[in-house]
């Protein structure tokens, strides 16, 4: 769905080692208000303060037939987020989906099928531009607000998607948690 995503970055990271944050991370975060998760989260949450751009991390060992894909959902489809709510979607969502299934509400939040967890080991860091009307559409709807919505719903730049993406793999080379692959998707 090119004309509600106009740019999508994904980037493969491997032999993740999730653990606490460090100090000055966990800090900075909860100056901010947000509870700090886990390093790899805490890096997305970070580079959305920072910069302002929305991000989210994929657990590879759930994304079903190595694909993403950037889609308008399917009429009925369900997908619970990771809040643990369930929505029944209609074909005016934006979803990422894998091979099966939704693993994203686009532009709100990441699904519960496809979240980090203390076993993940490879990620799928995504960086992307949303139409923002249409991601104000589904938060209204759907009645689910967050952080990335709100951020999407006033727009975000397509060049930042790229820092940001930058951004993520530089703490994550930082903090030691991970190794960053060559393989990038930049759409």
């Amino acid at each position: 769905a090119s004309d509600l995503c106009p740019r999508y970055i994904a980037h493969y990271v491997r032999d993740l080692k999730i653990e606490k944050s460090p100090q000055w991370l966990r800090r900075r975060l909860a100056l901010s208000g947000l509870r700090s998760i886990n390093n790899v989260v805490d890096i997305t949450n970070f580079v959305l303060l920072e910069l302002g751009q929305p991000m989210h991390a994929f657990d590879l060992a759930h994304v079903e037939g190595s694909k993403i894909c950037v889609r308008r959902a399917k009429d009925g489809e369900k997908i619970t987020t990771l809040d643990e709510k369930e929505f029944t979607l209609t074909g005016e969502n934006l979803v990422i989906a894998d091979g099966e299934k939704p693993v994203a509400l686009a532009g709100v939040m990441g699904g519960l099928n496809s979240g980090i967890s203390e076993d993940t080991k490879e990620v799928l860091f995504e960086s992307a531009k949303f139409e923002r009307a249409n991601i104000r559409r589904t938060s209204r709807k759907l009645g689910q607000k967050s952080d990335s919505s709100a951020r999407f719903e006033k727009g975000v730049d397509a060049y930042t998607t790229g820092i940001a993406i930058n951004r993520a793999l530089d703490l994550i080379e930082e903090l030691g948690c991970g190794k960053i692959a060559k393989d990038r998707f930049d759409i």
